[in-house]
């Protein structure tokens, strides 16, 4: 069984990296133009870390309202402070966990990035996002699959213990999923929402009912 990655811990006391916020502030300003001239009032992001996106997102829309969850109680403390602070009222935190969320409420976006990966239940986890959509709803996340493993496996050096215990279950191939295993799980084929590299596919996938 792979090894659990403490990320309470790794949040209190690591900052978020400069590459993974310019990716972060990037993805910002893809989701901005997808969500103009669409009925999205309610947005939630599951595994939001620092929450790089969501705090460039509510400052361009004031009207909509903004949930970060994520399993670690200290980057949802921190960032509950910083909200405060920038008195950003539509953006709120909240302690939450997949591949079980909660669901005390539903949206009209739901995204979830560099998350899936450290999920053993990856099939469950994808199908409770999709519930978690209010009819018409989007959900858009990226998922480890065949090329991701081949990449981690070349490029996470064979001292790097931390990388390998983070990445466990991918360089196992215990948690890779495919369009077609997205499509069978929601019933609805997943379209290209972005990617760069194959080991790194984002998509969208619309609940239709």
């Amino acid at each position: 069984m792979p090894p659990v990655f403490d990320w309470n811990k790794h949040w209190k006391v690591t900052c978020e990296p400069e590459e993974a916020r310019k990716f972060a502030t990037k993805m910002a300003d893809r989701i901005c133009d997808f969500m103009q001239n669409k009925r999205i009032n309610l947005v939630a992001d599951y595994g939001c870390g620092h929450a790089t996106l969501l705090f460039a997102l509510a400052r361009i829309f004031p009207q909509t309202e903004f949930y970060g969850f994520d399993v670690a109680e200290s980057v949802i403390q921190r960032n509950k402070e910083r909200a405060l602070q920038l008195d950003l009222q539509n953006l709120h935190f909240e302690q939450d966990c997949l591949p079980s969320p909660h669901r005390e409420r539903t949206f009209d976006l739901v995204v979830c990035f560099a998350t899936l990966h450290y999920i053993k239940e990856i099939g469950r986890a994808v199908k409770n996002l999709f519930e978690l959509l209010n009819p018409k709803g989007y959900l858009i996340f990226n998922y480890p699959n065949i090329y991701t493993r081949v990449a981690y496996r070349t490029d996470i050096k064979p001292h790097d213990d931390c990388m390998k215990k983070r990445f466990a279950l991918v360089l196992a191939g215990e948690n890779l999923l495919s369009l077609n295993k997205i499509k069978n799980m929601l019933g609805a084929r997943p379209k290209k929402f972005y990617s760069s590299i194959r080991a790194n596919i984002y998509v969208v996938i619309r609940k239709t009912i």
